[in-house]
């Protein structure tokens, strides 16, 4: 049995010491806990405390079903009926996987009383105490197979623990490998009233972020993933086991992309490894923190869909939201490469047909000085005073696309909005949230239409009002 705090100091009641060394015999691995009481399964999904949270999935909680049928030789079958707490069990299922004529009849309080249980406290563990006592036959436990198919982490199911206040944790496959007289079998459906599973529960993507350019670019686009997923999932938010799986590769080679039209011959064969290894080692989606890498684009996502795997490009992601919003004229501040929108410019397709207003040339060098001081020393103020000097001072438009990641890294050590009409929109950002999508399943504009990627929520949804 684990230890649990909260039980030191008070005894446990008969049933839930029955519980704990049925469990315990058996080799089986449980976690007890204390809840308000608890009637019902949606209820105690509610009040269950896993992992330092109030309230698991309902798709979490046990939903037990104690029945009886009657076997074609005229005998009863009494059997206990195990799916999630978010299925509707389907009887006629379980007739046919038990082999009766008609589906089982669910035991009614009375009925359930006569054998010492009680509705909201049928469970796995005091079934096995009939056998031979009240009942001449064992029961049979019946597991649909959706329990042993386990939904994100920790991957476990709760229960009550034989009272009503108190819980146990454990794995339902483990269970009902380990338990005598126990079937699994297809027996339940979805549940109409229950709204679909989440993506990020069932079919979690596991994201491969390259980054190099500088590191802290990727460090940026993790953080930024997780709290957009965070800002998403809201109270369905459980902790860290609701973030992504993230596998990074930090390339030093990847800082030669500032001069990318020079040297890309000594960056594509680093890159292309590395992808590749990402794929290789389980990212399905793959992002590049860098806004010069996703010229080779294409060469990306050939090798990702060798794997099963696909390239998000961040210059893509960008020009579609500023579509999306109608935004029709920006400046565009990044390396020379990127923000002249020639042939290396992974930004040209993307911005195709909207309004560019390109930076002089004495701007561009400050803004390539001002990177490079930024890789060297890291993000300062000082380095975030010069960049508000460049915007006020050198840049027109009212919306500015930042598309240099040490640009971004600035951006992110401002802590107070600025007094400014301009509309500052963040690649990272903006990245951030596209990747998030393809973990919630959830668009970004559902729950944060406009504000929120830019410098200033509030200057954001000023501009998109006006």
């Amino acid at each position: 049995m684990t230890d649990d705090p909260r039980m030191r100091g008070e005894a446990p009641p008969p049933a839930v010491r029955r519980t704990a060394a049925f469990l315990s015999e058996r080799g089986v691995w449980f976690l007890l806990g204390r809840n308000h009481v608890a009637r019902s399964c949606r209820d105690a999904a509610r009040k269950r405390t896993r992992l330092g949270e109030l309230g698991i999935p309902l798709w979490d909680e046990l939903k037990s079903f104690f029945g009886v049928a009657h076997r074609p030789d005229g005998g009863r079958l009494y059997l206990v009926v195990h799916c999630r707490g978010d299925r509707a069990l389907d009887l006629d299922r379980v007739a046919e996987s038990v082999g009766t004529a008609v589906p089982p009849t669910r035991l009614d309080p009375p009925a359930l009383a006569e054998l010492g249980m009680a509705y909201g406290l049928v469970n796995p563990f005091e079934p096995w105490a009939l056998d031979g006592q009240l009942l001449a036959a064992p029961v049979l436990q019946v597991f649909d197979a959706d329990l042993l198919r386990p939904i994100g982490v920790p991957g476990t199911v709760m229960t009550n623990a034989g009272d009503l206040t108190w819980s146990v944790e454990l794995h339902a496959g483990e269970l009902a490998r380990l338990l005598d007289h126990a079937i699994v079998a297809d027996v339940s459906r979805a549940d109409p009233r229950e709204p679909a599973r989440p993506r990020w529960a069932t079919a979690p993507v596991t994201f491969g972020i390259v980054t190099g350019n500088g590191p802290e670019s990727g460090m940026l686009l993790w953080q930024s993933l997780n709290h957009a997923v965070r800002e998403t999932l809201g109270d369905a938010s459980r902790g860290d086991f609701a973030m992504p799986r993230v596998i990074v590769q930090s390339l030093p080679e990847l800082g030669l992309t500032m001069e990318l039209d020079q040297r890309h011959e000594e960056v594509w064969p680093v890159l292309r490894s590395a992808v590749a290894e990402l794929c290789r080692s389980g990212a399905r989606v793959v992002a590049v923190a860098c806004n010069t890498t996703p010229h080779f684009g294409p060469e990306l996502r050939k090798i990702c869909g060798e794997y099963g795997s696909r390239f998000v490009s961040m210059p893509e992601v960008v020009g579609a939201w500023l579509r999306r919003e109608r935004i029709d004229r920006i400046a565009l501040l990044g390396v020379k490469t990127v923000a002249e929108l020639g042939p290396w410019s992974p930004y040209r397709d993307p911005l195709a047909g909207i309004d560019v207003e390109i930076p002089e040339a004495g701007t561009m060098a400050r803004i390539h000085a001002l990177a490079y001081e930024v890789k060297a020393m890291g993000p300062s103020h000082t380095s975030l005073n010069r960049l508000r000097d460049v915007l006020q001072k050198e840049i027109r438009s009212e919306v500015v696309v930042l598309a240099l990641t040490e640009l971004s890294l600035l951006l992110d050590i401002q802590r107070r909005p600025q007094r400014s009409d301009r509309l500052i929109v963040d690649g990272i950002r903006l990245y951030a949230d596209a990747l998030a999508e393809q973990y919630t399943g959830v668009p970004m504009e559902q729950t944060r239409p406009f504000a929120g990627r830019t410098s200033a929520n509030e200057h954001a949804q000023n501009t998109k009002n006006r």
